[in-house]
């Protein structure tokens, strides 16, 4: 390796996945030849000697392009001229907004040419006092000073130059016939890993003690208190190689290849040095996740910062473990900061608001642009709960806090729509007639119809479905918020579908009616389809659809589900599973139909619902005194009643219902 590619390493350690950019200030053209170099490994180069102009708008396209888009990407921006002193000499610095986004070089004392080489080789203080007292401190004549000028072998061997480069080559070897590098390797490693033990005489013995120097350096350099007595005496890399120790760290992380090596070494040196229990009262262990056990503290910050309201905090520290190494290899590490961005995202929905000053359609439109995340994060937090294992302790805090918060969110929630419900009769555009608005007037174009009726179908679940078909079907996915028919049972809702309904009591029970035919059942849906229509109709199950059964002749297919709502009553939370395979259901009928040759898919629902982990006492209420009972549901009754401080009490003309005679 040479002082170019030391340099190099040097700019790559300053250069983070959060500050991906370094400005470097040469007045005197020192470093202008390492930028080829730099071209060679990948990073973007702005050389502004050929024109700044053109220079800031190529820096721009790749800001705003390649390096928004790709964390691994890197951009030096390189200014032939003083760095600015002033405010003043910044205003005119047209590169400054890089800067506040990305590193300078040289910063600091540490970053002055001679340091840089005095680092480089800490051996030749003599050789070097020589030579910058003489003027003469070329790369090439700070090459000279280097031992056999190179390392052939072990450049060979790990087919790097810089030392970055060789270490990370070196520990992904997982064979070696010839030692021939050996001695060649214990020249670098005296020089850039000072205290690291060279002993080692096969592949193996070296990388274990090179993974140890490297892991445990990052791990204390990253510690905020003081290192525990008991581990004074282990190897680490010197205080001014703390950078570079992070770059290669971060190397051996993101290299995909050694991904399951690094985790493997890093539980191994863990274990032999005790690390989980020296540290099982910690806090905090700082912003790097070396070692496996970090992640436990990792988890109790996060309950911490959502405990007290930091929420960004919080998400900065969940991105950035969704981004490490041990998300990526350890599943119950992944379930973790998955459950923890569901709740992350529910808090984000609390902290935006609740829609509480307007009319109804202002309710509806806050609920189906923002509100609608609530109740998304709830259910794919306790989906991906479902048959989880070997889950921390810290996830039975976190689904508290998650239930906490959703309960006291919806309670919230409802109340404002209760307060705004009456305006229903106002609001027309609100009605959910899914086969009436859509199905009719394509069946009269002549178009072939899927029409589906999904009992329970809520709004959340079906815009998660919608955005996903989305990708196979672009522009040709739309989906809109309705309200439920009034009173929000199965036989009205579904009925409302079809045409208008009117409310009539038949043997004292209350039912749907269109004109004089009842459409209470699914049976009766069906037969006053197939007479009013005038279409060949095929009505199926979800779960009983198969392609070879539907007819060449059938314009109007009719399928109904009903595991969602089954699901819900039945197994309430543990029925997640059972809603998510409803909609794969869903999503292969689509599929299935387009092959089919069919024109169109509408998919509509009845009524939503919201899941409880549990209910309380306090959920649960005395019903409203009175008689002549025509509708007893859980959820409402319907009859001569009295008002109750526990309910809400609707004339039907207050919600646009219609009583027949």
């Amino acid at each position: 390796m040479d002082i170019q590619g030391y340099i190099l390493d040097h700019w790559l350690s300053k250069m983070k996945p959060e500050n991906p950019v370094l400005t470097i200030y040469d007045k005197d053209g020192t470093y202008y030849d390492i930028l080829p170099i730099a071209k060679e490994k990948g990073i973007k180069v702005i050389d502004t000697t050929k024109g700044f102009l053109h220079a800031r708008l190529a820096a721009s396209k790749f800001w705003c392009n390649e390096l928004s888009l790709n964390s691994d990407n890197r951009m030096i921006i390189y200014r032939k001229r003083q760095m600015p002193t002033n405010n003043r000499s910044w205003v005119e610095e047209p590169f400054v907004a890089f800067t506040k986004s990305g590193a300078l070089f040289p910063y600091g004392p540490q970053d002055g040419y001679e340091n840089i080489c005095r680092t480089f080789l800490p051996a030749k203080h003599q050789e070097l006092d020589k030579l910058f007292s003489q003027g003469s401190t070329s790369f090439n004549m700070i090459n000279a000073l280097l031992d056999g000028a190179a390392y052939p072998e072990l450049e060979q061997l790990t087919g790097g130059k810089s030392f970055a480069e060789m270490t990370v080559g070196l520990l992904s070897q997982s064979s070696c016939n010839d030692m021939k590098w050996l001695k060649e390797w214990k020249n670098f490693a005296e020089v850039q890993y000072p205290g690291l033990d060279v002993n080692g005489v096969t592949l193996k013995e070296v990388q274990l003690k090179l993974w140890s120097y490297l892991l445990f350096s990052e791990f204390v350099f990253d510690l905020p208190g003081e290192l525990p007595d008991n581990l004074k005496s282990v190897a680490v890399a010197p205080d001014e190689l703390k950078d570079k120790i992070y770059m290669v760290c971060d190397k051996l992380r993101n290299q995909i290849n050694l991904r399951e090596t690094y985790v493997k070494m890093a539980n191994k040196i863990a274990g032999q040095l005790n690390l989980s229990e020296v540290f099982a009262r910690a806090k905090n262990l700082g912003d790097r996740v070396t070692f496996s056990f970090e992640n436990s503290v990792e988890y109790d910050r996060l309950i911490s910062y959502i405990k007290e309201g930091s929420i960004d905090a919080a998400c900065k520290l969940a991105d950035k473990n969704q981004k490490d190494v041990w998300y990526q290899e350890d599943k119950d590490v992944e379930t973790f900061w998955k459950l923890a961005g569901n709740l992350l995202l529910l808090c984000d929905c609390i902290n935006n608001g609740i829609m509480s000053d307007g009319n109804l359609m202002d309710v509806v439109q806050w609920y189906a642009e923002c509100g609608c995340q609530a109740d998304f994060a709830f259910r794919k937090y306790h989906s991906d709960l479902l048959g989880a294992i070997n889950l921390p302790n810290q996830v039975e805090t976190l689904t508290e806090l998650l239930n906490a918060k959703y309960r006291e969110f919806t309670e919230r929630g409802v109340k404002v729509y209760q307060q705004s419900i009456t305006e229903l009769v106002n609001h027309p555009e609100l009605n959910n007639q899914g086969f009436v608005q859509m199905v009719y007037p394509a069946l009269k174009d002549g178009k072939r119809v899927v029409f589906v009726m999904v009992d329970a179908f809520r709004y959340e679940m079906g815009k998660t479905f919608a955005e996903g078909m989305k990708r196979s079907y672009r522009d040709r996915v739309e989906y809109s918020p309705r309200i439920s028919y009034l009173p929000s049972v199965t036989r009205f809702g579904m009925a409302n579908h079809l045409g208008d309904i009117t409310l009539g009591i038949q043997t004292g029970k209350l039912q749907p009616l269109i004109g004089l035919d009842v459409v209470s059942t699914p049976e009766d849906r069906i037969d006053y389809l197939k007479k009013t229509v005038g279409v060949e109709v095929q009505d199926v199950r979800l779960e009983d659809f198969a392609p070879t059964h539907v007819n060449d002749s059938t314009r109007l297919l009719v399928v109904r589900s009903q595991g969602i709502d089954t699901a819900g009553e039945n197994d309430k939370l543990n029925g997640l599973a059972a809603m998510e395979r409803e909609m794969i259901r869903l999503a292969r009928l689509i599929e299935d139909c387009k092959r089919l040759k069919f024109d169109m898919a509408v998919i509509v629902a009845d009524h939503g619902f919201m899941l409880q982990p549990a209910f309380r006492v306090s959920d649960q209420i005395q019903k409203p005194a009175g008689s002549d009972i025509v509708l007893e549901e859980s959820r409402m009754l319907a009859g001569n009643l009295s008002d109750s401080p526990d309910t809400l009490s609707f004339t039907p003309a207050q919600f646009g219902a219609n009583i027949s005679a």
